[in-house]
């Protein structure tokens, strides 16, 4: 099936440090990894809390009290608090770490490969060899060659006559799975 709509064009792609924070950040918030641990320090906060308020209820005759519970708690709700200045941090770092972060990409979209120039090189990259798709509304598709490093591709930059429904068709006849983040 040939789509009318490819080959196209999305010239001079640049990700602002703004826009991959929060385009990062809404994955980081949406991974399981990162529910699972805001479930672990939730729960840990509570057991602590818990202990502490069953300290304080059930003094000890001598008036003996373990601090660690409390200072343990402490640390625990500053690091809930921080954690997420913390990725920020993080992620503006590794923006800013990143010489192909900061270097418009002029993006090829074929039937057959995505395809990008910049000054830092060429590359076409076959469909197949991509492992996945993420959406991330209303501006961003992330497009996955590798578990840990993606191609940006900003659906601003994208023609009339290539809505974003017209991508979504091209990569599943192609059978790449796509997310939604």
């Amino acid at each position: 099936m040939i789509n009318k709509a490819f080959p196209t064009e999305a010239p001079g792609v640049l990700i602002s440090a703004d826009e991959y924070v929060a385009v990062n950040l809404r994955l980081w918030w949406r991974a399981p990894a990162t529910r699972r641990n805001h479930w672990l320090l939730g729960g840990a906060l509570v057991l602590l809390a818990i202990s502490v308020g069953a300290q304080l209820l059930g003094r000890a005759p001598d008036g003996s009290f373990a601090w660690s519970s409390p200072v343990l708690l402490a640390v625990g709700l500053a690091y809930g608090a921080a954690r997420l200045l913390l990725v920020r941090r993080l992620l503006r770092r590794t923006y800013f770490g990143s010489a192909a972060m900061q270097v418009p990409v002029d993006y090829e979209l074929t039937e057959a490969a995505l395809c990008g120039q910049s000054k830092l090189g060429r590359f076409d990259l076959p469909w197949s060899s991509l492992r996945r798709a993420v959406w991330v509304r209303p501006n961003w598709l992330l497009l996955y060659p590798a578990e840990a490093a993606c191609y940006y591709l900003d659906l601003r930059c994208l023609p009339a006559t290539t809505p974003p429904a017209a991508v979504a068709a091209l990569l599943t006849q192609h059978n790449l799975p796509q997310a939604e983040a």
